[in-house]
């Protein structure tokens, strides 16, 4: 519960932290785009020093049995930059509605149990089905209220970000399914992911000598301070599900838009219209709900799974 809580602290200073970003710039919409960037490659930075602590202690990229898993990693860091992105620019369109965009964006539990049940097998109970209707039900109540074409667009980058998330989340289970370290994974998510930095800040200074958006030192460093709080809230998570049940520790994680409304109201003085609360409120009820309900039974567990491991895997070494 202490590191689902860390979970639920880092998230949501993310979230508040992007939010922020565009608003003490002036709402300059290129912060929007930048500020990814400099997040993306404060992520890269954080597994390349975690990268040389393994190296040193002599760990290494162990537990991985396939190499191909390496780059299932790889394209979850790409989603998660991609995310981030979306995440951003949702915030940027729709500056009241921060805490419900965080919100629908915590709803990628449904994209991973609905990709879970086409891939694996695994069978949603009746509890799971009703929350994925309820999720869906706060995401229209929250679409009835978007009335202009900055909030639909908010919530248009909010499903984006939804769905991107959904997919890292699904490509990081998917490893696990075939026996793959989830530390060893989320090392190279968070390189990949600062790969997609380095690439997007190098355009950024070779095209206009600097991060549009953010002249200011100081955003520099919010949003550094946004990247590291995000590595750690994933890093976080991954030990509270591995150490304990993984509904709890899901379903406090997905609760931080209620951190990002406080914040929004405290610094601010911002608050989302009531029914735009009503429709957060529904999609975090849906969003706990299906994090604790009962799962469906899944088919019997085959050669690589975590159930009935492989044998034992040997550390490599990145090219």
């Amino acid at each position: 519960m202490l590191y689902a809580l860390g979970s639920f602290f880092c998230y949501g200073i993310t979230n508040a932290l992007l939010g922020a970003i565009y608003e003490w710039s002036g709402r300059d919409s290129a912060a929007s785009v930048s500020a990814p960037f400099v997040l993306w490659l404060t992520m890269g930075a954080v597994g390349a020093l975690t990268a040389a602590g393994f190296r040193l202690s002599g760990r290494g990229f162990k537990g991985l049995p396939d190499r191909r898993l390496a780059w299932v990693a790889v394209a979850a860091g790409v989603s998660l930059a991609a995310a981030m992105l979306t995440l951003k620019l949702g915030l940027a369109a729709d500056p009241a509605a921060k805490g419900p965009i965080v919100a629908v964006t915590s709803c990628n539990a449904m994209i991973v149990a609905l990709a879970a049940w086409l891939v694996f097998g695994e069978r949603l109970g009746i509890g799971q089905g009703l929350a994925m209707l309820t999720i869906i039900g706060g995401i229209v109540v929250m679409a009835l209220t978007a009335g202009a074409a900055s909030s639909l667009r908010g919530l248009a980058f909010g499903l984006s970000t939804m769905v991107l998330f959904g997919t890292t989340n699904f490509l990081l289970k998917y490893i696990g399914q075939r026996g793959g370290d989830s530390i060893t994974a989320t090392l190279i998510l968070w390189l990949a992911a600062g790969a997609c930095g380095v690439l997007a800040v190098g355009y950024s200074l070779l095209r206009y000598g600097r991060l549009p958006g953010l002249q200011r030192p100081s955003l520099v460093l919010w949003a550094v301070l946004a990247g590291v709080t995000l590595a750690l809230g994933m890093l976080f998570l991954k030990l509270a599900v591995t150490r304990g049940p993984a509904g709890p520790a899901t379903a406090v994680a997905g609760s931080n838009s209620v951190l990002v409304v406080f914040f929004e109201w405290s610094v601010f003085a911002q608050v989302p219209p009531w029914l735009k609360l009503v429709g957060m409120g529904v999609t975090l009820l849906g969003i706990i709900t299906l994090s604790l309900a009962p799962r469906g039974e899944a088919r019997p567990a085959g050669p690589g799974s975590p159930t009935e491991p492989a044998g034992p895997t040997r550390p490599w070494k990145a090219a």
